[in-house]
């Protein structure tokens, strides 16, 4: 894995391969623990995105996405078959 610069704020950006792979996502909390010479990262908690949009497929559903339109005519032909 290649290196990453620090900014003048401190900042680094965690590779996404890394964020992919702890889940993390805008807004987890993330805390350091010295170790040696080196450093830990340890993800303290997960932040579930509240839209599907803004991450990763929760449902693990891997259809097409249905317009509103869609869902809704579904909602009316599930209520007309079960009169």
């Amino acid at each position: 894995m290649a290196a990453v610069s620090v900014t003048s704020k401190g900042q680094v950006t965690i590779p996404k391969r890394v964020r992919d792979a702890l889940g993390i996502t805008p807004g987890s909390k993330v805390d350091f623990e010295v170790a040696g010479a080196g450093a830990r990262l340890k993800v303290v908690r997960k932040n579930m995105p509240t839209r599907p949009e803004d991450g990763p497929n929760i449902l693990n559903y891997k259809g097409k996405a249905a317009t509103l339109e869609e869902m809704e005519e579904a909602i009316a032909r599930g209520a007309q078959n079960s009169l």
